[in-house]
Parts: C-alpha cells; structure tokens; sequence
C-alpha cells in the first residue's frame, strides 16, 4: 500500500514512523528543508522537500495511483487545498485532512464534494473524546473501549505494592478467576506480547481486555478504586478545555475552568454560564488554597504547555486531588507518567494518528487505537461471510508472531454477547474481532483478515 503524507510534524512524523514500521509504502512531504533532513535521517522512508499543496511536488512523491493521501500540516488551508489539489489533479483512492478549525467545520465547507476531501480529523476533538472515555470510566487509567461491545483494553502500571508483581500470566490467572487477557506489556520502550510464563515486572504496564464489570473488579484487586468525580478543574480554556468542559457540564457536573487570559475568561464566562471561570495563573500555589481546588475530586489540564500540564497534575495529587489527567505529546513524559502518580494521560498526536489509521488500515475495519507510542495497536475487523477464518478456532488462525485475539462481539439481533476467547472459540461470520498487535505484525494481521 502506497501512502503519502504532507507535513512532518508531530502527528505526520509518528504516523509516518508507524505505518513504515507495518511494511508500508510511504512517502513525506515537507516544506521545510531542515525539517526534511531530520526526517530523512530518521525514517525509513522517501522525502520530498517542497509544498504539499504543489502539483509538481506531489507528482515528485508518486501520489497518482497511491492509495492514501493525508495532509497533517500546521495550517488548515494548506490541508484542505492539497486535499483539493490531489482529488483534481490524480487519481488516489482516500484523502484524508487534519481540519484544527470548528468553523470550517461548523459552515458544512469540508461537506462539499468538490474539496475531494473523504475524511476530517480534529485532533482536539479526538483528545477531548479520549478525556471523556477516562472521566466516564473513574480516571483510573487510559481506556480503550470498542463500539457496541462492553469489552474494554486497559492498563495497570505494577509498582512494588501491586499483586501482579513477580507472578507468571498463569499464576495470575489462578488468583484472579474473572474473565481476562492480558494483550499486551510494556517493558524498558519494548512492546512484549506475552504468554502463560511471562512474569510480570515491577516497573511494567500490563493492557488488560475485559469486560468492565470485570475490569472494575479486576482494578480493585490492584487497589485502584473507582471514585466519584462530581467536582472537576479544568485548566486551560482553549479547544480541548472547552470541548471537555462542555461535556462535564452536560453530564452534570461541577466544573470549574482555570485560565490566565482575561480576555478568553470573558469568553468562557459567557460560553459556559454553569462554570465558574478562573482568571489566574495556574502556576500560582497560592490558588489551590484561595479557590479550594485541592477539594475537587478530577484536574484536567489542557494548556498549550505540556510541562506545566504534568508540573500540576503532579502538585494537584499531592495536595489530595483524587485523579488528575494531564495532556500531553512527549514520549518522555507519557513514559515517566505511572512512576509519578499520574492517574492516566492523554495524547492529542497518538488520538489523531489512532483515527487516521482507522481510515488507512485494510479490511473491514471499525476502529484502531494506537498504543505504547505507536509501538503496538488494538484493531477491531469485521468477519466477512466469505472470509477464510469464517468457523475456524483462534488457534487455527495461524496468527502472526506478536499478535493475539483478545475479544470477539457477536451481534445477536437487537442485543450482541461479548468473549474474551480462548484457544478454542470459534470464529464466526459476522463477529467483530479485537486483535492485538506489535506495529511491525499489522501488515500481516490485516492480510489474514482482509478475506
């Protein structure tokens, strides 16, 4: 599959990263030159120097006959007119524009065929989407959830004091008789798809798959109880704190928005009638006391500034806040998060190149969740009636080596049954199948389901 991306920023590079990595065609285009040879020297893949939205620089990268076409550059213009300029000028199956504008998508202009545009992805509003799963599950970590199935993927991170330290996938199995798969771990920046004797280290961060009744249960085992997230502080008042704030607010709670532009406070005073509007600088210890935060049961921040996000989500919890949420991009701080108390983060870059792949991976797909920074990814088929794997068990599918089935739906009539399967279940037509997967085996795990 041929895909060419324009723009290499944070989301073009990571995407561009993980679809080379699953043995695909790839090509970036980057106005930059420095830009360009920073790429160049870090991915395995061709870069074209130039502007994304020129005909002779697309020509440059192959575009006519690619499969893919995605623009992710800084600038919403840029995007949609590349988009614009590939549907006019070649001939590729699916573009797809990152649009940051809720105007644009507001006026019903990304709507008009004519822009050739097949998909738009917001990645505020895939970050904000990802907050609203975490607060609607009790903040205890990062959830993956599955359309229409109660089936969850999520992880622990195993400190000295937790109960799956030193024990073997089948010891756990023993003391823990809920059904569960544990997909996946997370060891010193290594993905490891487990089996019955892998032991689990302390340091690790184990993906779960579960159902939630079980998962809730499974969770308090780990001594990770669920609480009562009534009273919320948002920090920040841009795109994903308003996007969440709206939310909190709809579903009934109290919601009080921090934010130190006075002009914007006006803004969202009016905006958000319900909540009480802060005009002050979160960095300021003194308003934890002044305005009662440390009572509140959630902090969310959301500033543009990924380091004060982890700064005071880090002083929040150490000051009695139940859960905290911070937003941020950087492996770095995304990997240290567990080993600070941070209760779960949040990736606008990984939530953007999760719905992107959705749009690009083969097969009957319905959704993608990239994990572990594009290191591993949870994909969600559908079972054609004509597929080979139509009425096989899970161990004939002859799986790829660093791949797993770890939950199958099963649509029946107006209600659908949930499995976590084993060995022996029965694949059927119709079913949507959870895999799990190292990024450089998804190519060979959408062969297998492709038919």
């Amino acid at each position: 599959m041929k895909i060419v991306i324009s723009g290499s920023g944070e989301v073009g590079f990571h995407l561009a990263e993980q679809l080379a990595t699953s043995h695909q065609d790839v090509v970036l285009i980057e106005k930059d030159p420095l830009r360009a040879k920073f790429v160049a020297d870090h991915l395995d893949c061709m870069v074209v120097q130039g502007e994304g939205s020129n005909p002779e620089i697309l020509a440059e990268a192959g575009i006519d006959g690619a499969d893919t076409f995605i623009a992710v550059s800084n600038l919403d213009e840029v995007n949609i007119v590349s988009c614009l300029v590939v549907a006019n000028e070649f001939k590729v199956k699916t573009k797809i524009a990152r649009v940051r504008s809720i105007q644009y998508r507001r006026s019903g202009i990304l709507n008009n065929s004519l822009l050739g545009i097949d998909y738009v992805v917001n990645p505020e509003i895939e970050a904000a989407r990802a907050i609203m799963n975490i607060v609607v599950h009790g903040a205890t970590g990062e959830v993956l959830v599955f359309e229409g199935t109660d089936i969850q993927l999520r992880n622990i991170f195993v400190d000295a004091t937790s109960p799956f330290r030193d024990k073997s996938l089948r010891e756990i199995r023993r003391d823990i008789r809920y059904n569960f798969i544990i997909a996946g771990i997370s060891r010193d920046d290594e993905v490891i798809i487990p089996y019955g004797d892998t032991r689990i280290s302390e340091g690790d961060r184990i993906y779960i798959v579960s159902s939630h009744r079980n998962m809730e249960r499974i969770f308090a085992s780990a001594g990770r109880f669920r609480h009562k997230l009534h009273n919320v502080v948002v920090v920040g008042g841009g795109k994903i704190g308003c996007y969440v704030s709206e939310f909190l607010l709809a579903t009934g709670r109290s919601v009080k928005i921090v934010e130190k532009d006075y002009k914007h406070c006006k803004y969202l005073a009016e905006r958000f009638p319900d909540a009480l509007v802060i005009h002050e600088d979160i960095s300021d210890e003194k308003l934890f006391e002044d305005e009662q935060l440390h009572t509140s049961d959630l902090m969310v921040t959301t500033t543009p500034d990924e380091a004060l996000n982890m700064l005071t989500a880090i002083y929040a919890k150490s000051l009695g806040i139940k859960r905290v949420v911070p937003v941020v991009n950087k492996s770095n701080y995304l990997n240290i998060a567990d080993k600070l108390g941070i209760d779960a983060t949040v990736s606008p870059k990984a939530s953007s190149v999760s719905a992107i792949l959705k749009y690009v991976r083969r097969g009957n797909i319905k959704r993608v969740h990239s994990i572990f920074d594009g290191k591993a990814e949870a994909i969600e088929f559908t079972v054609n009636p004509s597929s080979r794997i139509d009425g096989k068990m899970v161990k004939e599918l002859r799986l790829p080596t660093g791949s797993l089935v770890v939950a199958v739906n099963r649509p029946d009539g107006s209600n659908s049954k949930n499995f976590v399967p084993n060995g022996e279940f029965v694949i059927q037509a119709g079913d949507n199948v959870v895999t799990f997967a190292k990024a450089e085996q998804v190519d060979s795990l959408e062969e297998l389901f492709l038919h």
